[in-house]
């Protein structure tokens, strides 16, 4: 089956770049800058999506929607009744009771070694746990338990990499104290007996460091709070309608004066924000890499135009129209702007593939927040960059085809 006219001498063209080292040159550097050009894009536009996942996913995933608390973190009474009138508020998917506080770790090591570390104690229900946050998804050792294993010994839930700093894992005893105040009185704090139930991680660093999950009672006897809390966390149907939650539940928490909301958005909504804006600017930022490399498509087309003046002649002076010479070096560049694309759509696919199975660059997570650099691939973000590059190399194709269509075909013939 025989191609178009047009299509057919763009084809030999194409494959007559090889008898011209010029032609060669300047045709694979188009292809490989046009190449760079979308995989850097693709790339950028990736690892950001992946930051927005972390933040959105992981950060969500252990950390409130909407937190119900007193002022600077005191603690209220609540034995449950509020927690279920809040949980009939329209947008709220479920509500569980915590308390928080910092204290620190103790474990003597086989070697008889006493390894210490701070910590973030939150006390909660193993319920709660299930209907406000994913780490019943995230256990690498162990199982999800906090349960009282023996009279006055709990289970607990560690941290990935605060589990490696003490050197702990399943069944492993640990020794916890939360009451610094007591130190300031002069008095020291007991230290209470946890067991290792499990081990999660959430690819968060400051999670997986320091958080360290325990039965919501045993916190409240260690830290003499009966039935005090230090708050009421929230999971809301959509994460980014704070606001509108946070309005409707004015009426619910009127009869408890004192006690307000506060959400992720303001904790840590600025990250998210960042990341998106960031997106942008590195979208627009390296599409200038794109269009650098388009133009090349022109000095190739000049120069191909030039080489074949002699061709072109003949060509309109057999009948050929100006609009099908035009076609013929428009599909030459396009065929050399679509080489680029595939050739940098497979680049960033491997890239980021490789990236997200292997995790070849790691990140400092004190530092980043997270220990590898996160990618995610959209099919939506390749088409965009994809059908992008090749609009600005038909664009960048016209001038030297209609050059090439606007030639007088008894110069072109005499200059031979």
């Amino acid at each position: 089956m025989r191609l178009p006219f047009p299509y057919e001498i763009a084809y030999r063209h194409l494959k007559a770049f090889r008898s011209s080292s010029r032609l060669t040159a300047s045709a694979t550097a188009g292809v490989v800058g046009i190449a760079i050009g979308v995989a850097a894009l693709i790339l950028a536009i990736s690892v950001m999506n992946g930051y927005a996942t972390v933040i959105k996913e992981q950060l969500l995933g252990v950390n409130a929607h909407l937190t119900v608390r007193q002022a600077y973190s005191e603690p209220f009474r609540e034995s449950g009744d509020l927690s279920a009138r809040i949980e009939a508020v329209q947008g709220v998917v479920s509500a569980s009771r915590f308390v928080q506080a910092e204290g620190f770790l103790l474990r003597k090591n086989d070697n008889g070694r006493l390894l210490r570390s701070g910590c973030v104690a939150r006390g909660v229900t193993e319920e709660g746990v299930g209907m406000t946050t994913i780490l019943s998804e995230r256990i690498v050792a162990g199982e999800m338990s906090l349960i009282e294993r023996e009279p006055g010994v709990y289970d607990a839930m560690i941290g990935s990499i605060l589990a490696e700093k003490l050197n702990a894992s399943p069944g492993n005893e640990l020794h916890l104290s939360m009451l610094p105040r007591e130190l300031l009185l002069g008095g020291l704090p007991p230290l209470r007996r946890y067991r290792v139930a499990g081990v999660f991680t959430t690819g968060y660093y400051e999670f997986d460091s320091n958080l360290l999950l325990v039965p919501l009672r045993a916190v409240q006897r260690d830290l003499g709070w009966a039935q005090m809390v230090s708050g009421i966390r929230l999971k809301l149907e959509d994460p980014f309608e704070v606001d509108a939650v946070s309005f409707r539940l004015k009426e619910t928490l009127s009869d408890h004066p004192g006690l307000f909301t506060s959400s992720w958005i303001y904790e840590h909504g600025n990250l998210y924000v960042w990341i998106r804006m960031q997106t942008w600017f590195s979208g627009i930022a390296l599409s200038l890499i794109v269009i650098v490399a388009a133009f090349n498509v022109i000095s190739i087309l000049t120069m191909s135009v030039i080489e074949r003046r002699v061709e072109i002649g003949i060509l309109k002076s057999m009948g050929t129209s100006a609009r099908q010479i035009a076609r013929i070096f428009t599909v030459e560049g396009l065929a050399v702007g679509l080489s680029g694309v595939f050739l940098g759509d497979a680049i960033a696919f491997v890239l980021c593939w490789g990236q997200d199975r292997f995790e070849w660059v790691r990140l400092r997570g004190d530092v980043y927040l997270i220990n590898a650099l996160p990618v995610e691939m959209s099919g939506m973000d390749f088409a965009v960059v994809s059908v992008g590059a090749l609009i600005l190399c038909y664009v960048f194709t016209r001038l030297p085809a209609r050059d090439a269509g606007s030639q007088d075909p008894a110069e072109a013939i005499r200059a031979a």
